[in-house]
Formats: C-alpha cells, structure tokens, sequence
C-alpha cells in the first residue's frame, strides 16, 4: 500500500486528491460487495447496486451505507466525508487549488487521518502561511519544488493520512 502513496505524492495536487478519493472509493466499494456476496445476492443484482443510476453508484452514498451499518467508526464517516468534499473542490474547480492554499491547508489539518500522519511526519515543514511574495516573486510550482528536493507539508501530510485511513478501512473484519 505504501506504494500507493508514493505514486499519490508523485501526482499534481488535484490529481492527489482525486486518485486518493478514487482508491478510498474503491476501498470502501470492495468492503461493501463483501458483505453484499456474504449474503448470496446474485452478480447482476450486485451490478445493479453499484451501477450508474444504483444506490451504490456515488461514493458519498457507499460512505452513509458504510456508516449506517457500522462497517466504519464516525471517525472514519468524518475522514472520508473531508476528503470527498476536498476532491469535490478540487475537481470541479476551474480556478489553481493546490496545496499551498490556506483554505486547503486549513480543510486537510481537519481530517483525522492527516492528524495522524503530521504526528509521524519527520521533514521539514513549509506552509505558504505567513509567506507573502511580491508580485515579481512568483510562487514556487510542485515540479520546481520536487526538482529541489521538496514535497509540499500538507500534501505529504494528506498522501500519508490516506494510507492510514486505507488500512483502517481495509481492516474490518467481516466475522
């Protein structure tokens, strides 16, 4: 899984946290058919449920039904439930969001998991808080950044906190 996270710092920023929304999706997507199939439901029906127009189609109804049945903590409802918003805004945006944003910074010190991660986390931390640049200053751009040897703190943060939710969700013990 750790593999996973690198390839999340390796993405732009918007891809991060879409990839990241994307395999928490199918996470919890896959917890969900397992106990669907414990119960001998039917392939089709299965389909059906996770279809286009199904009740299982979006990710933010798999997060209520994962809740709902006790599949997840709410502490794990909350995360997910950030993190999807986060992607949200990240993928329908037609402005620059990136992780350097104090309303990003601030949405991704609120999810559990990331709080979790910053406690383990061993770089340096560079916030874009407090810096202000001239207008002859440009800001720094991810591909400069990485080509210096830097990873922005909050995306490190968040790659790292989507690991640790994903193996808290893919812990649950059916039995």
């Amino acid at each position: 899984m750790m593999d996973k996270t690198l390839e999340l710092i390796d993405e732009s920023d918007r891809g991060s946290v879409i990839v990241a929304a994307a395999l928490l999706e199918d996470d919890i997507g896959e917890l969900l058919q397992k106990v669907i199939k414990s119960h001998n439901i039917s392939t089709k029906h299965i389909k059906d449920m996770f279809g286009l127009s199904g009740p299982l189609s979006s990710f933010s109804s798999k997060i209520l039904i994962c809740f709902g049945f006790g599949f997840i903590s709410k502490e794990i409802f909350d995360d997910l439930t950030k993190i999807r918003k986060l992607r949200n805004k990240f993928a329908h945006s037609s402005e620059k969001v990136d992780f350097l944003s104090a309303d990003i910074e601030d949405h991704v010190a609120t999810i559990n998991c990331c709080i979790d991660a910053s406690k383990h986390f061993e770089g340096s931390m560079f916030k874009s808080r407090k810096k202000t640049l001239s207008a002859d200053q440009p800001r720094l751009e991810d591909w400069e950044a990485r080509s210096s040897g830097y990873i922005k703190y909050t995306k490190s943060v968040f790659c790292l906190g989507v690991n640790i939710l994903r193996q808290k969700i893919r812990s649950f013990d059916l039995s």
